[in-house]
Parts: C-alpha cells; sequence; structure tokens
C-alpha cells in the first residue's frame, strides 16, 4: 500500500469518526423555548419609536427629557432580547 493509499485510509476513518460525532450530537433539544417574533417585531418598533423621539427631544432642547427616553430605550432592548 502506497503512502497516498494509507493517507486515504486515515482520512475515511477520521471521517467515519467524526460522523458518529455529529450524529450522537445532533439530537434535537425539547426544551428550547423559540423566541416570538411578532413579540420582538413589536418591541423592536416601539424602541426605535422612542429614540426618534429622543433625538427630537434633543434638537429642542430638551435633554432631561432625550435622556429619558433613551434610558427607556435601553430597556425595551433588553426586553426584546429575553422575548
Amino acid at each position: 500500500m502506497t503512502e497516498n493509499e494509507q493517507n486515504i485510509e486515515v482520512m475515511k476513518d477520521l471521517r467515519n469518526r467524526l460522523d458518529k460525532v455529529l450524529e450522537t450530537n445532533n439530537v434535537p433539544s425539547t426544551d428550547y423555548k423559540h423566541p416570538d417574533p411578532v413579540k420582538h417585531k413589536y418591541i423592536s418598533f416601539a424602541k426605535s419609536g422612542l429614540r426618534i423621539v429622543a433625538g427630537c427631544a434633543l434638537a429642542y432642547g430638551m435633554f432631561i427629557h432625550a435622556g429619558g427616553l433613551l434610558i427607556l430605550a435601553e430597556v425595551l432592548g433588553i426586553v426584546e432580547e429575553m422575548v
């Protein structure tokens, strides 16, 4: 058997081992909770709206209002990731 043939056999063996590992680890989990895309979308829209209003507040010099709106938008961002 030549060196190339030996290398091919080694690669085939490694491929078979890898396939076995992937088959055993590819069991779908039933306890995974998928995110709700509709809730995620609406929270994202609300967050963007708050940021737009905060930008307008900044343009009119209402810094406290703008800061509060930006903080609220960040809180919505956290909620958005938990949906």
